[in-house]
């Protein structure tokens, strides 16, 4: 009885192992790029300005795929408009300026902030495909990546824009531990006006422990701060955690010797940030409290910052926590 089965072609087997030899290599270049497009070179803390942030993010997006030209645009904290923070080719910057005036009029650029992913769309006034990618965080948007495609250049592959969205993403976060660091060195009032967007309770305490500053969200979670019988953050807990929580705070002032100058304000050694659960006794009821605190410095005096989020909602405020 003859066989049936089909003569063996050894040339086409050559041509799908050498396909996938070339898919999972190019799968692996992909999985190594992405885990290195988030460690940018920039330290956040020395920065005055985020230009040389946005100029290596630039640069990250341009491994992925060259653009003929890139911008990025940042919000700005006063009046929450949009400007152009950053371009790698300035002879572009005003035909990208009048294209996202365009994109605004039109409804695309609103559209492309509600997406979170690459919005690829025809510009009249640059006469070229640009892709728009909102930075955005987990609590606000931070701005917008511009890249402008050269002429005749392919659309993305599903990896590339997979990629793109990673550095966004990175970027945006950057952007934001950029404006912490901005204006917890700047003290004063810009201090209190800044956390008072941030959802997690700051709070600001001298060395014994009473209470200096509270942001909105740490007043509404202490309840009436200004309550002349409470003046120290020990007198909002439970008495049981009371003599804990004090003798932390009198350890953690004795690691607050800084270890450099910061402009005003300088931060203590890492060490010495202490992160504790404790709980509070408010007019609600009691409340389980991550407490995170720090020694910091502004003008020779040395204070406390706290750092509080109700256990039930760490998973919004975690990563804020971390990054203060």
């Amino acid at each position: 009885m003859e066989s049936k089965k089909a003569p063996v072609d050894v040339e086409s087997l050559e041509g799908r192992v050498a396909r996938l030899e070339d898919q999972t290599r190019f799968t692996l270049d992909a999985l190594e790029l992405a885990a290195s497009l988030g460690e940018f070179e920039v330290g956040i803390s020395s920065l005055h300005e985020p230009t040389l942030l946005l100029r290596e993010v630039v640069a990250r997006v341009a491994t992925i795929t060259p653009f003929a030209a890139s911008a990025v645009y940042l919000v700005d904290e006063g009046s929450s408009d949009f400007y152009q923070a950053y371009s790698d080719r300035q002879e572009w910057s005003a035909q990208i300026e009048s294209a996202i005036t365009s994109f605004i009029d039109s409804g695309m650029f609103t559209f492309a902030l509600r997406e979170g992913r690459p919005v690829i769309v025809h510009s009249v006034e640059l006469q070229r495909r640009v892709v728009l990618h909102v930075l955005e965080t987990s609590s606000r948007v931070r701005g917008m990546f511009v890249g402008v495609f050269s002429e005749g250049a392919k659309n993305l592959t599903a990896v590339e824009m997979a990629l793109l969205s990673i550095v966004c993403k990175n970027c945006a976060s950057a952007v934001e531990v950029f404006e912490l660091y901005k204006c917890f060195k700047c003290g004063g009032e810009d201090v209190i006006a800044f956390s008072d967007s941030l959802p997690a309770g700051v709070v600001d305490l001298s060395k014994n422990g009473r209470i200096l500053i509270t942001n909105k969200f740490a007043s509404k979670l202490l309840g009436s701060v200004a309550t002349p019988e409470k003046r120290y953050l020990t007198e909002f807990l439970i008495p049981e955690e009371r003599e804990r929580i004090a003798s932390l705070l009198i350890s953690c002032c004795a690691f607050s010797v800084p270890e450099q100058e910061y402009q005003t304000e300088s931060l203590a050694k890492t060490q010495s940030t202490m992160r504790t659960q404790t709980v509070l006794d408010s007019a609600e009821g009691q409340k389980n409290i991550s407490l995170h605190i720090t020694p910091l410095q502004r003008n020779g005096d040395t204070f406390l910052r706290g750092v509080l989020a109700p256990m039930d909602e760490m998973y919004n405020g975690a990563a804020l926590v971390e990054g203060m």
